[in-house]
């Protein structure tokens, strides 16, 4: 097809016929979209960059408008002193070492841009997790609030943004560079050219055939954590393929959270699990609910949650949890948990064999021995004895009523698959070579493998969304 717009563009996007392909275009509208063309613009003053956004401006940013946005950084902006070694570690070693030093590199100087130039205000908040050593950076106001400052930055510097636009797939010219995004417009496919095509529409974790394709099977009943998460279904990543692009991060492992399903509202937490145990739908338990921190195995927790109870679990505690300092902050659900004087009738209340659970409660509050004193903010070594599976720490009987239980599912945030990209955000084939006019930032760029590290991916999103704008604009300029 040529390259050239097919058919007339919305007045909110720049005219691209007579003048020629456009400058840049930017498909997604999130903190990485968004990042990317701001930078773009303020590098490239007077160029015609464009965001495309499949939602309406009410529902933009995918994902980033519905999370609190928490980076992995301390309250001056500085990677967090474990970072790269976290993230190594969680990855099993299979995560491009240059891609991790160019973000712990590149993060501070992100948050100050997001301050200094574009009024994003910063505050330091405590974590879901009562054993958090430190409160995390966070924007004020959330990933929300990101999408409305940047947008509002594109708009000032001359930049547009189209809702209501779905891409299709990429058009390359005889050389195989890309020149331009297919769309889809109230049912009306159509053209956009441009000289460079950043992709940012995140994972697939709104797409239950790729989720069946790559997860597994059940993959596809696996409910989006936010609303946004809905509207990443994986054609940025399936695009990029069909013009040669490599595959990159781990394509059945996602990065999930423990929730409670009664509730409608965005991450409805319940991370209060080391505290009580987790049993599945016979009444059994099936893990360790205390092998190391909530911080480092909650997504694990949700995985095996989806993997091996089947999507019905319960976290049953006691009386005992209300005297947790803090524990308020690991149960985010607006749901009441499941009360009962005995663990019979909270089994009754559950719709869970009484006899099983009883018989679990009692085996596990056999195994609890004084083996270390009891302290909920630390790995206190307090663990069960001849139980199977164990309890590593903070093993303490459940013997105080009222009993509570809240229901836990396992809710999918993003998934690990994407394309392959160098450090400077540029798509690359299998031969590691780049293709010419493409990038792609976020999730949309596979990087995580195994586990994920917390509180990187909107920092990870932002932080390569800033260097790619910035990268593309000196080509735009080297080539005039």
């Amino acid at each position: 097809m040529s390259d050239v717009l097919d058919t007339a563009v919305p007045s909110s996007e720049p005219a691209a016929d007579a003048a020629g392909p456009l400058d840049l275009v930017v498909v997604g509208c999130g903190a990485g979209g968004l990042a990317t063309a701001v930078s773009f613009a303020e590098n490239a003053p007077g160029s015609r960059v464009l965001v495309l956004e499949r939602s309406s401006r009410y529902n933009r940013g995918g994902n980033t408008t519905w999370t609190g946005s928490f980076f992995r950084l301390t309250a001056d902006g500085r990677p967090a002193e474990d970072f790269e070694r976290r993230m190594h570690e969680l990855s099993e070693g299979q995560s491009d070492p240059a891609y991790i030093a160019a973000l712990s590199e590149n993060a501070e100087p992100t948050v100050r841009w997001l301050a200094d130039r574009h009024g994003v205000e910063f505050e330091t908040r405590p974590t879901y997790f009562v054993t958090a050593r430190g409160p995390r950076l966070m924007p004020a106001g959330g990933g929300a609030a990101l999408v409305d400052r940047l947008a509002k930055s594109l708009e000032r510097l001359g930049g547009s943004i189209a809702y209501g636009v779905r891409a299709i797939s990429l058009s390359t010219d005889a050389f195989g560079a890309v020149c331009g995004v297919h769309v889809e417009e109230g049912g009306t496919p159509r053209h956009i050219a441009a000289r460079r095509v950043v992709l940012a529409s995140g994972g697939f974790q709104g797409n239950r055939e790729l989720l069946e394709r790559h997860v597994g099977p059940t993959g596809g009943e696996l409910r989006p954590i936010a609303p946004g998460g809905r509207n990443n279904r994986g054609e940025g990543i399936e695009m990029a393929v069909a013009v040669g692009a490599a595959r990159s991060g781990q394509y059945d492992r996602f990065h999930g959270e423990p929730v409670d399903p009664r509730s409608h509202q965005a991450e409805a937490l319940v991370m209060a699990y080391p505290y009580g145990i987790l049993v599945n739908a016979d009444g059994r338990r099936f893990l360790d609910e205390g092998s190391d921190t909530p911080d480092n195995t909650f997504e694990e927790v949700a995985y095996r949650i989806w993997r091996e109870a089947r999507q019905s679990a319960y976290l049953i505690c006691d009386a005992k949890l209300l005297r947790i300092e803090g524990h308020e902050r690991s149960l985010l659900t607006d749901k009441d948990p499941v009360t009962a004087p005995t663990i019979d009738e909270l089994a009754r209340k559950l719709d869970v064999a009484p006899d099983e659970l009883s018989w679990t409660v009692a085996r596990y509050n056999d195994a609890c021995r004084p083996t270390a004193p009891y302290d909920p903010t630390r790995l206190d070594g307090k663990h069960t004895v001849g139980l199977v599976p164990p309890k590593s720490n903070w093993a303490v009987e459940l013997d105080t009523a009222p009993y509570m239980a809240w229901p836990v599912h396992c809710a999918i945030t993003f998934t690990f698959g994407g394309v392959r990209t160098d450090a400077r955000s540029r798509v690359l084939t299998e031969r590691d070579e780049p293709i010419e006019g493409l990038y792609a930032i976020g999730e949309t760029a596979g990087l995580y493998y195994s586990r994920y590290p917390g509180a990187t991916s909107v920092l990870r999103a932002l932080t390569f969304g800033r260097l790619a704008g910035a990268e593309v604009a000196r080509a735009a300029v080297a080539t005039g």
